[in-house]
């Protein structure tokens, strides 16, 4: 039986049960666009895979659903584009899905487009986009299936271009992936109520993972509170900068870590002391640098000094090694 042969048959509890399965699957989130004598358009998916890299031209495939201007668009302008979303740009993806509505009314003004190959709009800044030729359509259910042959690849031009992350989107809501070092115990913990400062604090230009508790069992560390100090020498650094007194922080955190068997993704705690509020977010966008991926749970707080008057930042971790979990690097 082909798949247009089976759109007559129909099982809501099957469709339900399918619709929750599916949920939990995780999948990048891409906006689609189209340009040509059938106009301009866009939408937001998420069912977007690789075909096959060999033959002619490498072959992806995008699903749309029948009621989007983009699935016409595509069909009738023959090219799309794939702009594969970095996880920063959740509100890109809102704006082509139509949850958000752009003052203008065109969705394409909340971003900044060019063109490649096809024609079709290339995003600006993305994480990687790939342009295509229609090669093959289908309709499934209510949804058109597009092979698109890839023409041109534009890889991402944000601010972290080799280290970028996709948006991801499961369990109906966005998310971000991370990366599991060694074996895999990053993970270990149960990291509960996950956010990013992006989204508690619009206004101010941070980015830590974070959690709101970590369920966490094995044997814990506790660090002394690092500073803007050599390990190997006492001698201050990064003096009057608070941000690099932070990077010295972390890396000490980092090389105590390692000496004890560990490593950062077993960090379950953090509290960071600042002498002056207005170090908050140069300090916080290092440890967050530092701590992607781990969503600790982590305190702030503002002193009148710390044991020297040069320092401005102490950074005080706690971590538990999962169990089972040690490291092979363990100090002697």
């Amino acid at each position: 039986m082909s798949l247009a042969e089976s759109d007559g048959m129909s099982d809501p509890h099957l469709r339900r049960r399918f619709l929750e399965g599916m949920s939990r699957a995780a999948n990048t989130v891409s906006v689609v666009t189209s340009d040509g004598p059938a106009g301009r358009a866009g939408v937001t998916v998420s069912a977007m895979s690789s075909v096959s890299a060999d033959g002619p031209q490498p072959v992806l495939l995008v699903c749309v659903h029948q009621e989007s201007p983009a699935a016409e668009a595509i069909r009738a302008n023959g090219v799309f584009c794939v702009n594969l979303l970095r996880d920063d740009q959740s509100g890109i993806s809102d704006v082509f899905a139509g949850r958000i509505t752009t003052v203008d009314g065109d969705k394409f003004s909340c971003a900044l487009w060019s063109r490649l190959e096809t024609g079709a709009p290339l995003a600006d800044d993305r994480l990687v986009a790939f342009d295509c030729r229609l090669l093959q359509e289908q309709a499934v259910g209510t949804h058109h299936v597009f092979f698109g042959a890839v023409q041109a690849v534009a890889p991402g031009t944000g601010p972290d271009e080799a280290t970028g992350r996709p948006l991801l989107y499961s369990d109906r809501a966005y998310g971000t992936p991370a990366r599991l070092e060694g074996d895999g115990v990053a993970a270990a913990h149960r990291r509960l109520r996950r956010f990013n400062t992006r989204d508690t604090y619009p206004d101010q230009q941070l980015d830590n993972d974070l959690s709101q508790a970590v369920a966490a069992r094995g044997t814990t560390l506790y660090l002394r509170g690092q500073v803007g100090q050599d390990l190997e020498t006492s001698a201050s650094v990064a003096v009057g900068d608070p941000a690099g007194q932070a990077e010295q922080a972390m890396a000490n955190v980092a090389q105590l870590l390692r000496e004890a068997g560990s490593d950062l993704g077993h960090v379950c705690k953090i509290v960071i002391y600042l002498t002056d509020p207005r170090y908050r977010e140069p300090v916080y966008r290092v440890v967050g640098r530092w701590l992607r991926g781990v969503y600790p749970v982590s305190t702030g707080l503002v002193v009148q000094a710390l044991a020297r008057p040069e320092w401005l930042v102490e950074i005080d971790v706690t971590a538990v090694i999962p169990d089972g979990g040690d490291s092979e690097t363990a100090a002697p």
